[in-house]
């Protein structure tokens, strides 16, 4: 039998629960009930020679699926943190998703799974405050930068970049700066300072205030989890000016608003994280293919 005829049918077999009914009762199975012709007919009968243990493995496999995507969840958790606050049950919405992406199995692919979870919770009516608004999309960039990561690995990450860049002068004259690809920025509309310093075991009953922030989100290492840092706005604009290699004084003529000693400060502060460095040290062949956090795709 061919192999990847099994596994389509076994597929259709998992996503339809009129087609698991007619497996699971012999008694009450109508002969023309299910229109499938030669090999696939075969598999069919053959899954429901044995109903009882055909029905098990499908809940079992079904339920393997909905863990998974809790699990998948561990990889975020300050959404994994309102989800679990928010009094919704667990195991029914996570078989609400899973039920929703056919049952599809994700398998190491951890990420791709945490990104379609997020993606389907955030339209949800426990979602929809500002705040909460604010952790899917944090979440979110996160997800994508780890996949990015997780195809291309940076040059240099920012850990070995802060310790390469200990100590050296800059010749603010003539460096160029560039953004280390391991990190972006995503703008929040209120202070959820609190719940990133705490992402495990924050109240999220206690809502915070509107003010917009600026977080930077970054892998410092190939097997790192990700880390935060707050930047002010000013910060948070070199940081993106810096999306191709400039110099400082490039940085300040293009923002316009800060001068050639602030900027020399923001990017001190950005180089000394690792999420800035040298053009010539960020754009070099890579000291690693290892990706983010054992990022699958």
């Amino acid at each position: 039998m061919d192999a990847r005829l099994v596994w389509d049918t076994w597929r259709r077999v998992l996503t339809e629960d009129d087609l698991v009914a007619w497996i699971a009762d012999p008694g009450g199975r109508a002969e023309n009930s299910v229109r499938f012709d030669g090999d696939e007919r075969k598999i069919l009968d053959d899954y429901a020679s044995t109903p009882a243990a055909t029905e098990q493995n499908i809940y079992m496999y079904r339920r393997g699926l909905v863990r998974n995507g809790l699990g998948a969840l561990n990889m975020v958790p300050l959404t994994r943190r309102i989800l679990r606050a928010s009094g919704l049950d667990l195991d029914e919405i996570a078989e609400m998703f899973a039920r929703s992406s056919g049952y599809r199995d994700y398998g190491p692919n951890f990420w791709s799974n945490a990104a379609d979870f997020v993606a389907f919770l955030a339209p949800h009516p426990e979602f929809a405050s500002p705040a909460r608004q604010d952790v899917i999309a944090i979440d979110t960039a996160t997800i994508a930068l780890a996949r990015r990561l997780g195809v291309s690995a940076p040059p240099v990450w920012p850990d070995r970049m802060m310790v390469a860049g200990a100590g050296h002068e800059i010749h603010w004259d003539t460096a160029r700066f560039i953004a280390n690809p391991a990190a972006v920025i995503v703008r929040s509309s209120c202070d959820i300072s609190a719940w990133i310093e705490n992402p495990f075991a924050f109240d999220p009953a206690v809502e915070p205030e509107a003010s917009s922030r600026h977080w930077l989100i970054y892998f410092p290492a190939a097997e790192a989890a990700h880390e935060y840092a707050e930047l002010s706005e000013r910060c948070a604009r070199v940081f993106s000016t810096l999306a191709t290699p400039s110099t400082a004084a490039e940085v300040s003529a293009a923002l316009g608003d800060l001068s050639l000693d602030d900027v020399r400060g923001l990017v001190g502060s950005l180089t000394a994280l690792g999420v800035v460095g040298p053009a010539t040290e960020v754009r070099r062949s890579p000291l690693s293919r290892r990706t983010a956090g054992a990022a699958a795709p």
